[in-house]
């Protein structure tokens, strides 16, 4: 009687109802992709000023991959040293604190959630203006693709303490060229577009090819690195095994694909798979 009184109480706790913020929490908790904003401008000027804005303010977010953990943690996988906060309020308003540009002061008003896609309205102020801005945030629920934001999966970001042997470097240029793939993978499901500078590799981006930048020692693909002459020699790794498979770049359904196969190419080509 007693384990049947103790059954009945149970049940009725977990079918506790929550509450539209308890909701709200439970639903944004996970890991998501920042797609392109919609925005919703109310006068003539409202348009000329956001035309000036408009780049910048999709830069700020768009493609970045962003996880709302428990316990109102905010982390971005391509900056392992923001350690941001987030959270909720009764009128179901979320806000991000120290997450990082685009995310340092972000406060927006629930819209909708549907089809794993998250509406988030901002409101920017501009010479003046509140812009209207609604972001599309996709949650990211696949194994494969959520390995992106795994710790392990980016280690690479870290500098070495000390100098890397060449099998290190190819090793590390390996792991950064498949994170790379497995990106653009994501991006060409979700998005009609990519932002290049989200890469760190030294890229160009043209119609069915790519091409590699000339080495910058202040770039942020060499701050990877111990030091510029080991930079430089990760560099010319890179370039030698782009300069194999070039004439190779494989053909597919858009642009942002045939990237992520090339990269995957370079990548098992650098590590020595066949």
């Amino acid at each position: 009687m007693r384990w049947s009184l103790f059954l009945i109480l149970l049940f009725a706790i977990s079918c506790k109802q929550l509450t539209e913020t308890e909701k709200l929490q439970k639903t944004l908790i996970g890991n998501w992709l920042v797609i392109a904003p919609d925005h919703h401008l109310k006068s003539g000027t409202q348009k000329w000023v956001y035309s000036q804005k408009q780049d910048s303010i999709v830069q700020s977010k768009s493609l970045k991959l962003i996880s709302f953990s428990k316990h109102g943690i905010f982390r971005r996988p391509d900056n392992r040293d923001i350690k941001g906060r987030w959270g909720t309020t009764e009128d179901n308003r979320i806000f991000i604190e120290k997450g990082g540009v685009g995310f340092d002061d972000f406060n927006a008003d629930f819209k909708d959630y549907k089809n794993g896609t998250l509406l988030l309205t901002e409101f920017i102020k501009v010479d003046g203006e509140k812009i209207e801005v609604v972001w599309n945030l996709k949650k990211v629920t696949g194994s494969e693709e959520s390995l992106l934001f795994d710790k392990e999966k980016n280690e690479w970001r870290i500098k070495p303490a000390q100098p890397e042997t060449e099998k290190q470097m190819k090793q590390r240029l390996s792991v950064m060229l498949q994170y790379y793939s497995d990106y653009f993978s994501l991006v060409t499901k979700e998005s009609s577009f990519f932002i290049p500078s989200r890469v760190i590799l030294p890229f160009n981006y043209y119609q069915h090819a790519m091409g590699v930048k000339p080495f910058d020692e202040n770039s942020d693909f060499a701050r990877l690195f111990f030091n510029n002459e080991q930079a430089g020699q990760g560099w010319k790794l890179l370039k030698t095994k782009y300069n194999v498979l070039k004439d190779d770049f494989p053909r597919k359904d858009n642009y942002v694909e045939e990237y992520a196969a090339f990269m995957k190419m370079m990548a098992d080509e650098i590590s020595g798979k066949e």
